[in-house]
């Protein structure tokens, strides 16, 4: 899909019930926040359907969500569990399923879809489109863990042409597509779009830590660590270097093009670090307004997996010890330091990305009212000023 600098839209979104008036109440505080510290940059704000969903008063939605019957009754979802589980043990590593109704080529002539958007198992000819869940892929936000469990060949494990790691549920069987950074394979007709969410401080320190270049090897610079000027070019080889000398104003230590390049990189308006680039606005705004959407809390997977597959009809039987873990390597002490003064600038740079990942809680179909303030209330400890 072409990116341009924000998607916006004229569509508003769907109406919700009224009840938390004092969930939409403190979001839209924390929105006025933002705008009145003029955090908010004209070539980054939200689309006007976006910025009027952040001012509202609308409340979560999951009560609404939880009053529908599920989309699949109990025999369909036995049926379909117990056919994906014969799949998942009979693999053994062989070809991977590119699905026939893959929106991609359409979009782009002769494209080729990635390795890592294909499946598996096949998809079962009864999950038509407006059946189907999107997986949106947010980098560094526990998503490559997520992705394997749902069948998507996203390196897991040692080899990235295999997958051992799908679990038999609904929400895998029923996940056909996926969209990830530029590639957007999903129909808009989806049922539900599935984000993978983390609280912003912590994805935004993955993010840099997993683009940052190993000098040792031989072409440190190659694919994901073609973006050098972040670490080399401005010595910012730390998040927390980058946040005292490239974020807090005064005379630091670098070159204005480097502090301008490090505000932008954070906010996402320029390329120079791919999952800040890619990040919580990008994704929402490039699906359907008016989208379901389910959401997955890396730092509560086991719940919300279970609640996502509920409402699909199926059993919530996922247990902690069934969790993969993948794309993650040994840090130094270093790498996840963040000073208070570091921590408060980041917050304060971070602010839109924050309001849009609240916004894409409150909109989750999936997560009860004292679920979301579960998360404002882990959101506070790092971020307390833009929760």
């Amino acid at each position: 899909m072409t990116r341009i600098a924000r998607p916006s839209t004229d569509k508003e979104h769907r109406a919700v019930p009224w009840f938390g008036m004092w969930i939409g109440l403190a979001l839209a505080l924390s929105v006025i926040y933002c705008w009145s510290a003029g955090r908010l940059i004209s070539a980054y704000s939200p689309s006007p359907a976006l910025r009027a969903y952040l001012e509202s008063d609308a409340p979560v939605e999951s009560e609404a969500a939880a009053a529908k019957p599920p989309m699949f009754d109990s025999s369909f979802a036995a049926y379909l569990k117990k056919g994906l589980s014969y799949y998942i043990d009979a693999y053994d590593g062989g070809k991977p399923y590119q699905y026939k109704d893959s929106s991609y080529p359409h979009r782009r002539a002769n494209a080729t879809l990635p390795l890592w958007f294909k499946k598996v198992f096949p998809l079962n000819k009864h999950i038509t489109p407006d059946k189907q869940t999107c997986f949106a892929h947010v980098g560094k936000a526990g998503g490559s863990s997520i992705g394997c469990m749902l069948g998507f060949l996203l390196h897991c494990g040692d080899d990235e042409k295999t997958n051992f790691q799908s679990v038999p549920s609904l929400l895998a069987a029923t996940t056909a597509h996926s969209f990830h950074r530029g590639v957007y394979d999903c129909s808009d007709e989806a049922a539900n779009y599935l984000f993978v969410i983390r609280n912003p401080l912590a994805r935004a320190l993955s993010a840099f830590n997993y683009a940052k270049p190993d000098l040792s090897e031989k072409h440190p610079f190659s694919k994901k660590y073609k973006d050098k000027e972040i670490y080399v070019d401005c010595d910012f080889w730390t998040l927390n270097d980058l946040a005292e000398r490239g974020l807090v104003k005064g005379n630091n230590g670098a070159s204005d093009e480097c502090k301008d390049r490090a505000k932008k990189a954070l906010l996402g308006t320029e390329n120079n670090l791919v999952h800040w680039f890619y990040n919580y606005q990008f994704y929402y705004e490039s699906m359907p307004p008016d989208a379901n959407i389910v959401v997955i809390r890396n730092e509560h997977i086991v719940d919300d997996w279970n609640a996502v597959e509920t409402l699909l009809g199926g059993a919530a039987d996922l247990t902690k010890e069934s969790l993969p873990v993948n794309n993650q390597y040994e840090k130094k002490p270093e790498e996840v330091y963040l000073s208070d003064a570091a921590k408060v600038v980041l917050c304060e740079t971070l602010c839109n990305e924050i309001q849009v990942y609240k916004t894409i809680l409150k909109r989750a179909q999936n997560i009860k009212n004292e679920q979301y303030v579960q998360s404002m209330q882990e959101l506070v400890t790092s971020c307390p000023k833009e929760a």
